[in-house]
């Protein structure tokens, strides 16, 4: 009896082990890591940039040329700038160095032809300037408005006086003493329409005369111009084209969107340097209506710079009417928008085409290249 007791004890140990033996390798089982199973990525998110601050413009060390606008080193905007008389017949064309001028006028001088000035920051940005002509009292007056040194190659009598004066430096090549430094006669065209200026002669020209080469104290400028990079966009009408009433040049301009300019053409044709083949182009242009009348046999023109009237800006493929005023001689033509306040324009070159006032409804303005080609 003891014995069959002994054995069911044996037998129950013997189970009981096997099972707690089974336990354990269920266990170790599941801790078993099978490493043909490539483990699961899990994915960070991360942290949305900082929004970028854009760089604040400052313009330090820089301040706005007084003829463009636009921002130059501030030394280089002290320096005076420079008037030069361009012919402006077929004879004289093409002209050379125009396309450096920064401010670009157009006038009757007689005969319905037109004589160009171009005013210039830089003089040394072009190889020569031509071909140079004569002056007019009234191109002598504009020029001073921007207290500019006078570039020409003689003059009508009536501005005699003026420029023997004190009133105005200029660089005549008839009074004797800066032709042989500044301008030489070229051998491709005839006479009168070949004498033409190079810089460095300019240079020895200017200090010969001991002209000043910066700013006069207190001098401000003749435009207002926008401190800021954006465009000035205006109120007015769509213009696509222009044309003026010059019987000859019948100069006109057409706006290219993709530049942001006005196109200049003259004579049928576009109106390019002879200097680099491009044709002008201007952010600015306006068309500024002045009294003009004949004042000899010979059918030469004069204007009443000073005093008030109406003129029209074009910039950006749009136009306002605005108008113009002129104190004295001394102070330069300022141009007021239709609030009266002084007119902000855009930075960039500007083309002024002064009309006679009696021609100012005979002007152009086409709101669409379509309305322009129908014309």
């Amino acid at each position: 009896m003891k014995k069959k007791i002994a054995v069911w004890m044996i037998l129950a140990l013997t189970v009981g082990m096997m099972a707690v033996g089974c336990g354990k390798d269920k266990e170790a089982e599941t801790d078993v890591v099978d490493l043909t199973v490539p483990p699961v990525a899990v994915e960070e998110e991360e942290p949305e940039p900082e929004p970028e601050e854009e760089p604040v413009v400052t313009h330090e060390g820089e301040a706005q040329s007084l003829l463009t606008g636009e921002w130059l080193p501030e030394e280089e905007t002290k320096n005076r700038p420079l008037a030069i008389m361009f012919g402006n017949t077929t004879d004289a064309l093409p002209q050379y160095g125009i396309g450096e001028a920064d401010v670009l006028y157009e006038c009757l001088v007689e005969g319905g032809l037109t004589r160009l000035m171009g005013i210039f920051d830089n003089y040394n940005d072009a190889p020569k300037y031509g071909s140079v002509r004569s002056c007019r009292l009234y191109y002598a007056h504009i020029a001073k408005e921007y207290d500019a040194i006078y570039a020409h190659y003689g003059q009508a009598d009536i501005a005699k006086s003026f420029l023997n004066s004190d009133a105005i430096d200029n660089l005549n090549g008839l009074d004797g003493t800066v032709e042989s430094l500044m301008y030489y006669r070229s051998s491709d065209r005839p006479a009168p329409h070949n004498v033409f200026a190079k810089p460095d002669g300019i240079t020895a020209a200017i200090e010969k005369k001991g002209y000043r080469t910066t700013y006069a104290d207190g001098y401000a400028g003749h435009f207002l111009f926008t401190d800021s990079e954006e465009p000035v966009v205006l109120n007015g009408k769509d213009a696509y084209a222009m044309q003026t009433t010059y019987p000859n040049s019948k100069t006109w301009f057409e706006y290219d969107a993709e530049s942001g300019m006005y196109k200049r053409f003259h004579y049928k044709k576009e109106h390019v340097d002879g200097e680099t083949g491009e044709q002008l182009a201007f952010t600015n242009v306006i068309f500024q209506f002045i009294p003009g009348r004949v004042i000899d046999k010979k059918g030469r023109m004069e204007f009443d710079t000073v005093g008030s009237g109406k003129a029209i800006y074009f910039t950006g493929g749009k136009c306002e009417d605005i108008t113009w005023k002129k104190d004295s001689l001394e102070s330069p033509s300022l141009f007021y928008d239709e609030n009266g306040d002084q007119l902000v324009m855009n930075q960039g070159k500007t083309s002024i085409c002064i009309i006679t006032t009696d021609s100012a409804d005979n002007i152009g303005i086409y709101e669409t290249q379509d309305a322009w080609n129908a014309r």
